[in-house]
């Protein structure tokens, strides 16, 4: 159990570029799709003699050309999480109340609708997305047995909002029948919802979470039934965290705090002596970390380093000083940023504009609520030097550097925020076939929701 792993590009597909890469970027992977020119994981697999395969539900892998079934051998999408463009029907949202309202003025008018058609006929657990993608996967090892070497990336949306998991979950922590005729799923206002709404969200999140740790509990079980346990390392990780009330916000939110920012990250590996690392890793750690447990040659380029001694050694060891995570900086382009920097104890938000920076001290304020800054100086200037370090040597751009430098933008001539053949990419999700489903036009809400041309992407 790593009890320090901190994600370093936010959120779902920087991440996911991050892990499939083993690097962080210039400094930070935005929302692109995965290059084809890009050295990755399950290709490096491949090529070692590793039969490859992705079984997901997360829509964003392969929807709008995202390209991430690209390097595996073999892959399995379950349909119908979110923004998946899964079914078209004439029946329209099936709720009228006033937190379905809330989502049509936001830009959840094209998500809650797809999202309803998509899953308006589901009654069982086994139907949900999550429960029928770890059994894809459990059917992917029983096929594969006996097969000598395999290499599984199973990819779950969930515990992703909308928290919606069966009743019976949310009844582990809540009265189910607290919002019938009205469900609330993570999406709404928090500026609507009373203390007791919230703490029916928060049944919802913790009901999903358990829905999928139980899923995950079955797929390990079907696992050790095929005795492939034995012979197996498993990782167990996520992208990020959420926000259930924390700061005032719900879902993925506003600067990286912990809650955010820190990740689950799990190895079992056959023979290895269980036990708690406070290393702190982060995700382009990942694939360096995997090719040396299987002994498959590491490429060059890479920016991760291998934790693989911290798995085998048995005893604790440290290893990065600092984590610095954030989503990608359009600095041609954003009038203000901002990036993490924390290491065991203390947590950095450190912005462009010094005044604005946060410091907290998680060893007496996890919930990252008292602003310390002031009172510490010192521990604000050491993190703030890491993160103009980390800039420039993952190759920002010199406008950026000096913003985090000296408050003041550098020239930005030069700047670009994807290769050229992805000049006109835009969010799948954000141009929706929206005229006939919605009655917008997909360039007004682009517009309206402040992307532009892909300028906030990862954001």
């Amino acid at each position: 159990m790593f009890d320090n792993a901190y994600l370093a590009s936010f959120p779902t597909i920087p991440h996911r570029t991050d892990v499939f890469t083993g690097r962080f970027g210039e400094p930070l992977h935005p929302w692109l799709p995965l290059a084809f020119s890009a050295t990755t994981l399950p290709e490096l697999m491949g090529r070692a003699g590793w039969a490859t395969q992705l079984t997901f539900d997360c829509p964003h892998l392969i929807n709008g050309g995202h390209n991430f079934d690209y390097p595996f051998h073999g892959w399995h999408f379950e349909r119908g999480n979110e923004v998946d463009r899964h079914i078209t029907d004439d029946a329209g949202p099936d709720r009228d109340d006033r937190w379905a309202r809330t989502y049509g003025e936001r830009m959840l008018r094209f998500t809650y609708p797809q999202y309803v058609r998509n899953n308006r006929y589901r009654w069982l657990e086994e139907q949900w997305p999550a429960p029928r993608t770890f059994k894809a996967a459990g059917e992917f090892v029983e096929r594969n047995r006996r097969r000598e070497k395999w290499f599984l990336w199973i990819d779950s949306f969930d515990p992703h909002e909308p928290w919606d998991p069966p009743d019976h979950y949310v009844a582990l922590y809540d009265d189910p029948d607290y919002d019938r005729g009205h469900q609330m799923m993570g999406w709404e206002p928090m500026s609507a919802l009373s203390p007791r709404d919230l703490k029916h969200v928060q049944a919802h999140y913790a009901g999903e979470v358990t829905m999928v740790d139980a899923h995950v509990g079955r797929f390990l079980d079907r696992l050790a039934a095929t005795g492939r346990d034995k012979d197996t390392m498993v990782i167990i990780t996520c992208d990020h965290g959420t926000n259930a009330g924390d700061h005032g916000l719900l879902s993925k939110g506003g600067p990286v705090y912990e809650q955010v920012g820190h990740q689950v990250l799990m190895v079992r590996l056959p023979g290895a002596t269980p036990g708690r690392r406070s290393g702190i890793v982060q995700p382009p750690d990942i694939l360096p970390t995997i090719l040396e447990l299987c002994d498959v040659p590491l490429p060059e380029g890479l920016q991760g380093r291998s934790f693989a001694p911290l798995v085998t050694a048995g005893e604790d060891a440290p290893f990065r000083d600092v984590a610095i995570s954030g989503g990608a900086i359009h600095v041609a382009r954003q009038e203000e940023a901002h990036l993490t920097a924390q290491d065991a104890r203390w947590c950095l938000v450190d912005w462009t504009d010094p005044a604005k920076r946060e410091l907290y001290d998680k060893s007496v304020d996890r919930a990252e609520t008292h602003n310390v800054a002031a009172e510490h100086p010192q521990e604000v200037a050491r993190l703030h030097a890491a993160v103009v370090q980390f800039l420039r040597t993952h190759e920002a751009h010199p406008a950026l550097v000096q913003w985090f430098e000296t408050g003041v933008k550098g020239d930005t001539t030069g700047f670009r925020w994807c290769d050229p053949y992805l000049d006109h990419y835009v969010q799948y999700f954000m141009r929706a076939l929206d005229e006939p489903l919605h009655g917008a036009s997909s360039k007004g809400a682009i517009e309206e929701s402040g992307m532009g041309y892909i300028a906030k992407a990862g954001g």
